[in-house]
């Protein structure tokens, strides 16, 4: 058997967490304070996935750049490549916050690129 450890960030508590497995199958989930933390460390463990917040050019606008997030995480291997295809992105004001500017980015299902605030035009 072979332990794995995490720091949960499914709430703000930050729970050491150790996870037992054999290979592939898990054992045992332990130091979870809630329910969050067990299914935390089970996809950390067989399908780590990261989401990011960043900003793209937008013009016509009075601010050179709209922050945007990804609506669902991606697998933590395609992490880079998210990144690149957002900043390939460029968009025209006007933009309303909650607007998806990209449907299903690399092809993942749900995977949207969405703005986090609006910009009207200068």
């Amino acid at each position: 058997m072979s332990t794995e450890n995490y720091v949960c960030i499914a709430c703000p508590i930050g729970c050491p967490l150790e996870l037992v497995h054999e290979g592939d199958q898990i054992v045992d989930v332990s130091g979870n304070k809630c329910v969050r933390g067990a299914k935390y460390a089970r996809q950390e463990f067989t399908d780590p996935r990261r989401t990011f917040s960043t900003t793209v050019p937008i013009e016509g606008s009075n601010w050179a750049r709209l922050p945007v997030k990804l609506a669902a995480p991606v697998p933590k291997d395609r992490i880079l490549e998210a990144a690149q295809a957002v900043h390939q992105l460029r968009v025209q004001a006007p933009i309303r916050m909650g607007e998806v500017l990209a449907r299903d980015l690399l092809g993942l299902d749900g995977v949207n690129v969405v703005a986090t605030r609006s910009l009207g035009r200068a």
